[in-house]
């Protein structure tokens, strides 16, 4: 499978802005002189996990898509008069199904291995427990960031 160039490109905006991230984050702890080379390994750990979760999370949702048969468009008939209610009665096809258990299983396993390296970066001493935790959230604040930003531009 080769991977798309829309999954490379979002993969490479949240490794940009976690790593930004992951910078000031050193940067508060070398401020508050609370740095030493756990929070540098952490950091490493926390950053290399949060980014390998997203693109494997889109690595993931390009294979369903993939894997989804095109539909036909639905044509109105009588019966239906053009009521879009009709669409909503509509039961999911073998293949969504699927689909929806394949995203399920990804997002199991990637909570896992989330997990575990969250565990690991508080048990073992040489990864400051902190340093290795926040940047495991901060994909989720690039994300929002982008969107704050991109419907701003989009305005303008």
């Amino acid at each position: 499978m080769k991977v798309q160039p829309a999954v490379m490109a979002e993969t490479k905006k949240i490794a940009l802005g976690t790593a930004v991230m992951s910078v000031l984050m050193i940067a508060v702890f070398l401020i508050i002189r609370k740095f030493d080379y756990t929070v540098a390994l952490g950091a490493l750990l926390g950053t290399g996990a949060a980014i390998g979760n997203f693109f494997l999370m889109a690595l993931t949702v390009q294979k369903v898509t993939e894997d989804m048969p095109v539909l036909p468009q639905r044509e109105e008939t009588e019966e239906d008069g053009g009521d879009q209610d009709a669409e909503k009665e509509t039961p999911l096809s073998d293949e969504a199904k699927q689909a929806g258990r394949k995203m399920q299983l990804s997002y199991v396993a990637r909570m896992l291995g989330m997990g575990a390296v969250a565990v690991l970066g508080a048990a073992v001493p040489v990864f400051h427990t902190v340093a290795t935790l926040l940047p495991m959230l901060f994909p989720r604040v690039v994300i929002a960031l982008m969107g704050a930003f991109g419907k701003k531009q989009k305005e303008a």
